[in-house]
């Protein structure tokens, strides 16, 4: 793997078993955690102080506050400001934790126990507020426990679908550039934009590992993330590996109320994406299929209709949500570059499971 200088700090990241890492830390255990793996962690916690159990499946901030107001009241003070927030699950466990961090100010230690999204190397608390996306704080974990075991006992989709947050490097420097010509939004800098070049070769040479599943697949996954969530929290913002196949996937969900594993809405629509832009598409088609990820339009549920309105509307929602500018906003889709983009990724690989 290349090596750059390192844009920010990326979190410390240890591999353990996460058992036994919680149970040494003596501390109560806040564990905002999803169903599975939370059913089979639990019974490995032997000895450890669960303080407080909370299901992640929502990342809606009025209910979030409400969720820490009745942890706050239900908790005695002490017992609170002794405890550890613990996120155990997928990208909700990992939000879900930040979030509780962030409101009481206790540390945070993650364990994800899929790579299907980056959310527990990032720092920046996304929550949905009237059917939007929008960060509202920071927060850094102690530490995120890479258990290998754990992860690689998910069904594999979840985790060959953490393809999709780096595969958005590729529509992500795009869009910036393209907005950066045109003096709109964050100015281009050569540094995270030559990690995101950097990563995507990288996950190109990775790709039969995660299609594998090995531990090697899990270990460059992990290390992207690492290095994504500190570059994105040492430039202040995330254009490099966020641009316009994110916002499509944002206003699709708003759109239809569906909410599909998030590396793999976001891979069917870096494909969609670099087709609209005309960049190099072919590439990213190689990438999905030898990482074997689902990005097909049919397995992951996405209509034809909801894909063209969602891109033909996509000016209008990303303007609506304050988005950073991207080719819809400097270039007009058309019904026919929507129909062209919908043929290629009805032409992209089935993936069964």
């Amino acid at each position: 793997m290349s090596e750059l200088p390192e844009l920010g700090t990326p979190f410390v990241c240890v591999e353990a078993d996460a058992a036994e890492l919680l149970t040494a830390r003596r501390t109560p255990l806040v564990v905002c955690a999803n169903e599975p793996p939370w059913s089979a962690v639990r019974p490995t916690l032997r000895g450890a102080d669960v303080l407080a159990e909370i299901e992640a499946w929502d990342m809606d901030v009025v209910r979030l506050s409400e969720m820490v107001d009745r942890l706050v009241a239900a908790t005695p003070p002490a017992q609170l400001d002794a405890a550890t927030i613990v996120g155990i699950g997928g990208g909700t466990a990992m939000d879900t934790a930040k979030y509780v961090a962030w409101r009481t100010g206790r540390p945070l230690v993650q364990v994800p126990s899929i790579t299907s999204v980056d959310a527990g190397f990032t720092d920046a608390i996304g929550v949905r507020d009237e059917g939007g996306v929008r960060y509202i704080g920071t927060v850094i974990p102690e530490v995120v426990v890479l258990d290998l075991p754990l992860i690689r006992s998910a069904p594999a989709r979840l985790n060959r679908a953490g393809v999709g947050d780096v595969l958005s490097c590729h529509t992500g420097l795009f869009d910036w550039r393209l907005a950066s010509e045109h003096g709109r939004g964050h100015p281009w800098h050569d540094g995270p934009a030559a990690l995101g070049a950097t990563l995507l070769d990288e996950l190109e040479a990775a790709a039969d590992e995660i299609g594998a599943v090995s531990e090697d697949g899990i270990r460059f996954l992990a290390g992207a993330y690492r290095r994504i969530g500190a570059a994105c929290a040492w430039a202040g913002h995330s254009r490099f590996e966020e641009g316009s196949e994110h916002f499509w996937a944002y206003a699709y969900e708003h759109a239809t109320g569906s909410h599909p594993v998030h590396g793999e809405i976001i891979a069917f629509a870096v494909c969609a994406l670099a087709h609209v832009q005309g960049n190099d598409p072919a590439r990213v088609r190689r990438i999905v299929e030898r990482s074997k990820v689902r990005a097909h339009p049919v397995d992951l549920g996405v209509t034809a209709a909801a894909f063209r309105s969602a891109l033909l509307g996509l000016r209008d929602y990303a303007r609506d949500n304050d988005l950073d500018v991207s080719v819809v906003d400097l270039v007009d889709v058309t019904p026919g570059q929507a129909e062209d983009a919908w043929s290629f990724v009805t032409s992209l690989p089935r993936v069964a499971g």
